[in-house]
């Protein structure tokens, strides 16, 4: 892991970490994403654009492909190959460098409920300005290799800073920060068919 503390704004800093999983990881997350393409899962938005944040007059203000993970492993979470390895994102190397980055790492380690959202971005597939309803947001990137589009990169729009969509390239930061991914753009003959931006949205939270 290549651990930044991305701190020049004292206002909106933030952890990146590339090459985030290991080799073995990569293979057991390829291997859930692959057989979820398989059956289509990724490529069917969803009803009315459920969970994704809204404008006022209630359209949506992302166009994707999404999922929760959680609802299709609902209480049998140990047999989800991303479940398995999403854990490191707690683990104390992760902990201790986001505790360098800002006071209120202190508030992730108190959280007590999570979850996850499987996104694909495909041509024209873009997410604009919002923030998260939760505590923390932890953002990871995958892609095959080599690069097929370009765009997906996220924004924090209140600070100006661009985050290239780098595979394997982990971001976390507090939830209320605004941002936005850019949009996506792929050649005809690579659209549809799983060559875009991959992402995993992990929100923790506390509940009573």
């Amino acid at each position: 892991m290549i651990i930044t503390p991305c701190v020049d704004d004292k206002v909106f800093p933030f952890l990146m970490i590339d090459n985030f999983y290991n080799e073995e990881e990569l293979e057991l997350i390829w291997e859930e994403l692959t057989s979820m393409d398989k059956v289509g899962r990724m490529f069917i938005k969803t009803p009315d654009h459920e969970g994704v944040a809204k404008n006022e007059d209630g359209t949506p203000r992302a166009e994707l492909k999404r999922f929760e993970l959680d609802s299709l492993y609902e209480g049998k979470r140990e047999e989800s190959n991303i479940f398995k390895v999403y854990g490191k994102v707690l683990s104390n190397e992760v902990i201790e460098a986001y505790e360098n980055v800002t006071p209120a790492w202190r508030t992730l380690i108190t959280t007590n409920n999570d979850c996850t959202i499987v996104n694909y971005y495909d041509h024209g597939d873009y997410y604009l300005e919002h923030n998260d309803v939760f505590m923390h947001s932890c953002l990871t990137f995958f892609y095959t290799q080599p690069k097929k589009f370009t765009g997906g990169d996220l924004v924090f729009t209140q600070s100006g800073t661009t985050v290239e969509c780098l595979h394997n390239r982990m971001i976390l930061f507090p939830s209320h920060y605004l941002h936005r991914v850019t949009e996506i753009e792929m050649k005809e003959e690579d659209r549809n068919k799983g060559l875009g931006r991959y992402s995993f949205a992990h929100f923790y939270t506390y509940n009573n």
